[in-house]
């Protein structure tokens, strides 16, 4: 099924919109925006990272 994004204005449009998705029984998924402060080039490097794997020195023991 497809998805959308609704960018609501102020917080009445959201506890409207909110409301009429709960009456219809659809089921929605909240989203932060306020601490979503990455672009999506950010994301990508943070993505890319986390795929890598850095193989750890050897560690030496010692004499």
């Amino acid at each position: 099924m497809e998805s959308i994004i609704v960018h609501t204005k102020n917080p009445m449009e959201l506890a409207a919109l909110k409301s009429v998705l709960k009456d219809m029984n659809i089921e929605f998924e909240k989203f932060h925006t306020r601490n979503h402060f990455h672009n999506q080039k950010t994301v990508q490097k943070i993505n890319d990272r986390k795929d890598k794997k850095f193989p750890k020195p050897p560690k030496s023991k010692g004499l």
